[in-house]
């Protein structure tokens, strides 16, 4: 099945990972009237007579339009976009580094440093993102200057290895659930790094070796509660 142009397909895209609103996306659908020529006329016919003020529009429309899309590409645009946030130190900032931990319990396991170093202890002093919304823009800031230059680090190198695709998204997932991706990498590049001076606890910093990640990681598997919660929240999420 072909697929659509890229640039009508980033409008589903901004619709799904909530860049627009839906009635921003609903106007702009009845004004593209090139989809009438690309689509077939009962598949253009099934998605300009969606409700999309019905909850479960997305969904519906999933069904219909999907098959014309890239998934592959769906993906490298949400990744390019968390680490932009990361990058630039976006509003977004705190929400995006989180998710680099949540999708590399997913499966992107390039996230290793960015997720399973900075944003596993994010995750960890944040579960209730409130917690993070209700601090002053102040103590937001000093939150992430302790972090940044290291973030930053190794945003800009994930960034790179999509840029030259040696990581490929695919848009699939395995039978767990797991997205895949093609890592075309060397072997130096995905050995796991030492992330130095990753805050542990408030106004505690800490050198934050292979060894020490390890440790982490044999402790978040003792702790069912939090990874039973974790699952949870990942399941019913859409990125």
């Amino acid at each position: 099945m072909n697929k659509l142009p890229l640039d009508i397909q980033i409008q589903f895209f901004k619709v799904y990972n909530n860049e627009i609103s839906v009635a921003d996306f609903e106007r702009w659908l009845y004004s593209k009237k090139e989809l009438e020529q690309l689509l077939d006329n009962d598949t253009y016919i099934d998605l300009i007579s969606l409700n999309y003020k019905d909850r479960h529009a997305m969904h519906e429309m999933g069904k219909i339009i999907d098959p014309f899309l890239d998934f592959g590409k769906f993906e490298e645009r949400k990744l390019k976009k968390i680490l932009t946030d990361l990058i630039d130190r976006t509003d977004d900032f705190a929400k995006s580094l989180i998710d680099t931990y949540e999708l590399y319990c997913l499966g992107y396991l390039f996230f290793d440093n960015l997720g399973f170093g900075y944003g596993l202890t994010f995750s960890e002093d944040f579960w209730d993102y409130s917690d993070w919304e209700n601090l002053t823009t102040k103590q937001k800031n000093d939150r992430i200057d302790r972090i940044h230059l290291g973030v930053k680090r190794e945003a800009e190198l994930v960034l790179i290895w999509l840029d030259k695709e040696k990581i490929v998204p695919t848009g699939e997932t395995n039978d767990l659930g797991h997205y895949q991706y093609i890592d075309k990498r060397t072997n130096s590049e995905r050995k796991l790094r030492t992330v130095e001076s990753i805050e542990i606890e408030e106004n505690k910093e800490a050198l934050l070796t292979t060894k020490t990640i390890s440790k982490r990681g044999d402790s978040e598997k003792q702790n069912n509660s939090t990874f039973n919660q974790l699952w949870a929240r990942l399941t019913g999420k859409r990125f």
